[in-house]
């Protein structure tokens, strides 16, 4: 009876109010304490036939209690309990993560909107929303919500990106900003351009994309490349990097565990990499740091941000989360899109023809002047961003005391709502031919867009991607320069099939193996003659 009441207690008078992600492995650690104080308290004072038969059922009862008190208060009595969706998924996100345990998370949540319609819900307190109205109500400017439990997954550190007070985000924000103005970017394009400059065709196109995508972050960030396209080799770091990343695929639903694992096992399996990676993060900025003042080097991101750290004295907690979702944010997503473009100008030489009779006479090194002149390489970049969008799922957000109306459908406070990008995406009501890849939808025939609203491969409002001008200028310069070089063809046995049905959903997405073949133009001109 003791334990049984102290399960109903608990659960209605603390566990099912606010948040407990963080606290999750202070509960744990709290909870074999207290089941080993009973044992112990049964051993010393019942008789010995009873012992342990009076803790078992002590403990069992409570924990009896406790979860079916939770399973019934999710099942009939939440807010959510009118919305659609899998019965175990409204008990617990476990379920979730043994459909996601092989990170196609997108292709889930696209199974579940077939059978369910826009409004799914995918956990007990979680709502996934296929509607395209969904990017502005969450992130629009007169949106409440706030940013998700995921994004305290660096805690106790920080980043701009898992900033989840509004006011602490504006405020990292503004520091940003100040490295990433106009006159900056300028300064900034010239390390991307050296690192262009070292791109040279290889058959695995995705290996050649990501040590571009990382040696231009590693230089961005901490003044210091990865030296991979030099090398052809992948770093170590940034291997350790994929596998500690590989962790979001599966558990990302149940950023709780996420916690647990990371204090109570800390050494154990990928957490090692995890946690050697944030090492590693923290000596590179603290030697960036130490590195006197050269007014003749091209200068970093981290410039202005060290001043920050140096001014308020945060630089270990800041820093340290700034730097990993810097490389991470700035490079990966640059690599699926890269891929995903690479990948169609090898189906349909007619892109790429198109690109190069348009880039004729233009400056390849100038990316405005590629923005102004080459609007068919500009749709090339806007339909590869809503097909391989670089988060397929992520981005989670959740309402805030005030409820939220999305498509007429109310959504009430306190709900997590997903925003699958790749599903809404490739909405039949909102693109004409949804999976195909049609550059011209962007340009000649607008008719085939149905509904921009869709399309958000940046995020909208005050959580829009902070490097979204830059990254897009890479874009441009590599396209660019690869398609003014090479004529990119597939080689025998390959269709790019892999890119998509190999893509892994670890927050960000993780493209499957291109393969291609790129011919010097030169050589096949004077072959020609």
């Amino acid at each position: 009876m003791l334990g049984a009441l102290s399960g109903l207690l608990l659960h209605h008078g603390l566990f099912i109010k606010g948040e407990w992600h963080l606290q999750a492995p202070t509960v744990a650690v709290a909870h074999l304490c207290a089941f080993g104080g009973i044992v112990c308290l049964s051993w010393m004072l019942v008789r010995p036939t009873h012992r342990f038969e009076m803790a078992f059922l002590l403990i069992a009862s409570y924990l009896t209690t406790l979860t079916s008190s939770i399973i019934a208060y999710w099942l009939f009595f939440h807010r959510l309990c009118g919305f659609p969706g899998p019965r175990l998924a409204q008990v617990s996100k476990l379920w979730h993560v043994w459909k996601a345990r092989h990170s196609r998370n997108y292709l889930m949540l696209q199974n579940l909107r077939n059978q369910y319609g826009d409004f799914v819900r995918t956990g007990p307190s979680e709502l996934t929303v296929f509607h395209p109205e969904v990017f502005t109500a969450i992130d629009g400017p007169r949106s409440s919500c706030i940013k998700a439990e995921w994004y305290d997954i660096l805690h106790p550190q920080m980043a701009l990106v898992t900033a989840r007070d509004k006011g602490t985000h504006a405020s990292r924000r503004h520091q940003w900003n100040q490295g990433l103005s106009a006159k900056a970017l300028e300064q900034y394009e010239a390390k991307f351009r050296a690192h262009i400059e070292q791109l040279e065709a290889v058959s695995e196109v995705t290996d050649l994309f990501y040590w571009f995508g990382f040696d231009a972050m590693g230089d961005f960030v901490f003044n210091k490349s990865f030296h991979m396209l030099h090398s052809q080799r992948w770093h170590h770091i940034v291997v350790l990097l994929q596998r500690a990343l590989s962790l979001l695929g599966p558990f990302s639903p149940i950023p709780w565990f996420i916690h647990i694992a990371f204090k109570l096992f800390p050494r154990v399996w990928l957490l090692r990499d995890w946690f050697e990676m944030l090492a590693w993060s923290e000596l590179q900025m603290r030697q960036r740091m130490k590195l006197p003042q050269d007014p003749h080097r091209v200068p970093d991101v981290a410039h202005d941000l060290m001043e920050d750290a140096r001014t308020n004295l945060n630089h270990p907690t800041w820093l340290t989360g700034d730097n990993i979702l810097a490389v991470v944010a700035g490079s990966e997503p640059t690599v699926v899109v890269l891929v995903g473009i690479f990948c169609e100008l090898g189906r349909n030489p007619t892109h790429a023809a198109r690109i190069y009779q348009e880039t004729r006479g233009v400056d390849l090194s100038d990316p405005r002047t590629l923005l102004r002149n080459c609007s068919y390489l500009e749709a090339v970049i806007t339909e590869a961003l809503r097909l391989y969008p670089a988060l397929p799922t992520g981005g989670n957000r959740k309402t805030a005391a005030d409820s939220l109306v999305i498509g007429g459908v109310y959504i009430p406070q306190f709900t997590t709502i997903v925003a699958p990008r790749w599903n809404i995406s490739r909405r039949e009501d909102c693109f004409v031919s949804t999976e195909k890849f049609l550059p011209e939808r962007w340009l000649e025939r607008p008719e085939m867009v149905r509904n921009k609203a869709a399309y958000a491969p940046f995020g909208t409002g005050h959580h829009s991607c902070l490097g979204k001008s830059l990254g897009l200028d890479v874009l441009r310069l590599v396209r660019a320069r690869l398609v003014d070089k090479y004529i990119i063809r597939f080689p025998p046995g390959e269709n790019g099939d892999q890119v998509l049905n190999d893509m892994r959903d670890q927050f960000t997405s993780n493209p499957g193996r291109l393969r291609l073949q790129f011919e010097p133009r030169k050589k096949i001109q004077s072959g020609a003659r």
